[in-house]
């Protein structure tokens, strides 16, 4: 069955390509709108897979808001189109948890690439793993090989046994995509896998070969999954 996909740009001309490209490389176009709000509504009705949202449309509402909704409340995968790279780096933006980004004037190639990738997310997340990106290249991560994870404001290191990869990711965006089961926070800066060895002392959690620094607001869940 092909994967469903809901356009909404409110440039015509770029909102037409975006629709022949999809169906080109095999995507089912079941929607499209210029505007936030109307998009919303017609999102809800026809459950797509996944949204191609720009974040500057027309009307009173902007993509920001529209992909806010679709995060919190219909749970459906987005990608945003942008003019601006900088928007990319934005803490509100990324807050909605977007599975991707596309930046104007559009590279096919990418878009195709991304829209794969985000479409695979929660295939690949009931397998235990997650697809980061690394420039062009997707890298398919099993979960149990994840030790920790580390956030530089908008960055996150994500440390292996022997190797770590550098993400633009927020720490709240990536744990939505892993699972539950493995994961607990430790402090804003930090997230451990709880399914390898680590060991809770006084004010920091050791693991593999890290000190880890814990916040007080987080030291019950730790100290209930050591007893599980």
């Amino acid at each position: 069955m092909k994967k469903r996909v809901y356009i909404v740009e409110d440039v015509s001309i770029i909102r037409l390509m975006l629709e022949e490209c999809m169906i080109e490389n095999g995507f089912d176009v079941c929607g499209s709108a210029p505007e936030a709000e109307s998009a919303l509504v017609e999102i809800g009705r026809l459950k797509p897979d996944l949204v191609l949202l720009d974040i500057q449309l027309v009307g009173k509402k902007n993509g920001v808001w529209l992909g806010k909704k679709l995060n919190q409340e219909q749970h459906i995968p987005f990608i945003y189109i942008t003019a601006n790279q900088d928007e990319r780096m934005s803490d509100e933006i990324l807050e909605t948890n977007p599975v991707g980004f596309i930046v104007k004037p559009i590279n096919t190639i990418q878009l195709i690439l991304t829209v794969k990738i985000a479409l695979n997310l929660n295939t690949v997340a009931q397998k235990k793993q997650v697809i980061i990106q690394d420039g062009l290249k997707a890298i398919n991560l099993t979960i149990e090989d994840i030790y920790y994870i580390q956030s530089d404001g908008n960055y996150l290191n994500i440390h292996l046994e022997t190797t770590h990869f550098l993400i633009r990711s927020t720490m709240d965006a990536f744990l939505i995509k892993l699972n539950q089961d493995y994961f607990v926070r430790i402090h804003q800066r930090y997230a451990i896998n709880t399914h390898k060895e680590f060991k809770l002392s006084g004010e920091n959690v050791y693991i593999k070969d890290a000190i880890l620094k814990v916040s007080e607001k987080y030291r019950s869940e730790i100290k209930a999954r050591l007893k599980n």
